[in-house]
């Protein structure tokens, strides 16, 4: 193509025949520049399909994230609740006489269920930090539900993992340490559940009060974190069916 316009310059030239040869020149300067925008338009669009594969791709991820975690943190607060039921039986500062008169297998089952306080949710983060760090958030076009996101990754499970580890620290060095060095109850999981130590009953009323005074101090805590789970889950709620409709367009 370019040797046959050469051509056609060499003969207008020869040809002495300069307003031709001008007009051809300012119409192949047209050409040039058309043949430019075409291929700037093609580029573009070709970018504007590898963003809206990678935006959608973006989408997927944050979906399948997000549903893992709804299961993981319903069954946490699940299993917080019954740990929560289990300490306020022994939060007054009245005996319980109920609690005083267990078995030892429904001491062992018992304490088991005061472990569940312990219990953590472990958020899927890896894709969230994965777009923030690379610029991901910027292709969601939806303000609302970049919001959403950034209170849930970056407010809510910032906010439960800082209570989470205070509970564990003060579950582990604290209550459980009653539990096995005074009370006598220790079991390990292999996977299920199996008791190496049953609790004594007798040992579990001499310490009795030192383990409701350390319980109290955890009730609160765990309390928090529910109501932090639970504003999790309406929050995942939320964003479930957004990131869908997103998938969609």
């Amino acid at each position: 193509m370019i040797p046959f316009f050469r051509k056609i310059r060499k003969t207008l030239a020869d040809d002495n025949k300069p307003i031709k040869y001008f007009r051809y020149a300012i119409g192949e300067i047209v050409l040039v520049v058309i043949g430019i925008l075409i291929a700037l338009a093609i580029n573009n669009w070709n970018q504007d399909r590898e963003t809206i594969k990678l935006a959608k791709e973006n989408y997927l991820n944050l979906l399948a994230s997000l549903e893992q975690d709804s299961i993981k943190v319903q069954r946490t607060i699940n299993l917080n609740k019954k740990g929560l039921n289990a300490l306020i039986k022994i939060i007054p500062l009245e005996r319980n006489e109920e609690l005083l008169g267990l078995s030892q297998d429904n001491l062992n089952d018992y304490l088991y269920d005061v472990s569940l306080t312990s219990r953590s949710f472990l958020p899927n983060s890896g894709i969230y930090n994965i777009l923030t760090s690379n610029n991901g958030l910027e292709l969601i076009k939806s303000n609302n539900l970049k919001a959403l996101l950034i209170h849930l990754y970056d407010y809510l499970y910032t906010n439960y993992e800082i209570v989470d580890v205070s509970i564990e620290e003060k579950y582990i060095h604290q209550l459980s340490s009653i539990v096995k060095e005074k009370v006598g109850l220790v079991w390990q999981f292999k996977p299920d559940l199996s008791i190496i130590q049953p609790a004594s009953p007798e040992r579990f009323k001499e310490h009795y009060f030192e383990l409701a005074s350390e319980a109290r101090d955890l009730y609160s805590l765990v309390s928090y974190n529910i109501n932090t789970l639970i504003q999790i889950e309406e929050s995942i709620s939320e964003l479930l069916p957004l990131i869908r409709d997103e998938i969609k367009k």
